[in-house]
């Protein structure tokens, strides 16, 4: 089976269950190596066209082109596979696809979809290696089947890659967690729209005033940004609460996004005369805008694997509050305690609330932290990525030099 093309550049397929807004520029990154030739599986056309996203209960458009700029495919079956839920991403045809292409290695977005799975043994009856890349972190679950079930299963599973793409400290202990070595993890941080939000960066605060007039924010207020779906595992409920709290210098929240929970939520911000701007829905365009008008974000979801609302507000220079069940938090991962993040713990509206204060009473503070929120991101761009991801190929090739 061949590996390498004419040129002699390394074949290297990724499956991934659909266009994902975040990825692209490190799709075309990758094609644009020149050790590497790509060719991207897309299991569904989810994201490249409209669809309905469930938890944020409206209709997405990507203002973006999820396509250019490298190879790719999508999977015959792709038409019809409208949820990314494990069992309904499932493309028989992905078997006879890498057949066709024949790579020297495989990229798989994770493990729970059954089109990931058909894909690693499709890698093991061909004897070409598998990494992985997710975002999983070590989570308390109170199903005890569950946790004994992926105690039995998962490390059989993950023993069928050759290495792991990470993309955080709570991911490589989740690795850990079930008994992978050190030499099998490289670290290749989620990307994001990197030319976009430097120029965001560059000129944020021209943004800023933009930004800020169309929400009706007086240039001089402190203002605390909240992104992503109003849902109940993002716990936004936190943030009226916090804002409810008030104390210290007056503080303006912001909360970008929709969801199940918005017209609850602007019923109490309403009957408390709360200092709350909605947003709704902001897109792919319009978003490193939104960052640049803040001076903080808050992020007190339940769960959050590896959120990449964490990566945009850094690159743009926004210091971070999360809970700490948000698993972008390390000290070499995004979100770093006492640099350019106050961890709260879920779900304590006190501590929330007092995070908020001492970030809006201390210019200073804000301005160091906005600081080294702009270095760490500088440490885990995009060349970081790309650079993961060929180390994890070159350990590939050199475990199965075929």
């Amino acid at each position: 089976m061949p590996r390498r093309d004419k040129k002699g550049l390394t074949r290297l397929a990724i499956i991934v269950s659909h266009p994902v807004q975040h990825f692209v520029a490190f799709y075309q990154a990758l094609a644009a190596h020149n050790e590497i030739e790509l060719q991207v599986f897309y299991a569904s056309r989810m994201g490249a066209e409209p669809y309905f996203d469930e938890e944020m209960q409206t209709e997405i458009a990507w203002n973006m082109d999820l396509l250019s700029g490298y190879e790719f495919v999508f999977l015959p079956e792709a038409d019809r596979i409208t949820s990314s839920a494990p069992l309904s991403v499932n493309n028989p045809s992905v078997s006879s696809e890498l057949d066709r292409f024949g790579p020297a290695v495989v990229l798989i977005y994770g493990y729970s979809q059954v089109t990931m799975l058909r894909a690693l043994w499709w890698c093991r009856r061909r004897k070409v290696p598998a990494m992985m890349i997710g975002d999983s972190a070590p989570q308390p679950s109170p199903n005890v089947l569950r946790r004994i079930a992926k105690t039995l299963v998962l490390p059989k599973l993950l023993s069928g890659f050759a290495c792991f793409l990470t993309v955080g400290d709570r991911n490589e202990d989740f690795y850990r967690q079930y008994g992978i070595a050190e030499e099998r993890l490289f670290r290749s941080p989620f990307t994001i729209d990197e030319v976009r939000y430097r120029a965001a960066r560059t000129d944020r605060q021209a943004l800023r005033a933009k930004k800020r007039k169309a929400l009706g924010i007086s240039g001089n207020a402190v203002a605390a940004l909240c992104v992503g779906k109003l849902s109940e595992r993002k716990r936004v409920r936190d943030v009226i609460k916090a804002a409810e709290r008030g104390g210290g210098t007056p503080v303006t929240f912001v909360l970008a996004g929709d969801g199940e929970l918005m017209s609850e939520l602007q019923a109490l911000v309403a009957a408390k005369d709360l200092p709350v701007k909605f947003a709704g829905f902001v897109n792919v365009d319009e978003l490193p805008g939104i960052y640049a008008c803040a001076d903080m974000i808050v992020h007190p979801a339940a769960m959050d694997p590896h959120p990449l609302v964490m990566s945009e507000g850094a690159c743009i220079g926004v210091p971070l509050i999360v809970s700490d069940r948000v698993g972008a938090i390390g000290p070499t991962d995004i979100a770093r305690p006492g640099e350019n993040a106050i961890v709260v713990p879920c779900g304590d509206i006190d501590a929330l609330a007092e995070a908020v204060s001492q970030l809006s009473d201390d210019a200073e503070l804000r301005a160091a932290m906005s600081k080294r929120s702009m270095e760490i991101f500088d440490e885990l761009d995009m060349r970081c990525s790309v650079d993961g991801a060929i180390r994890a190929i070159d350990y590939c090739l050199q475990a199965d030099p075929k």
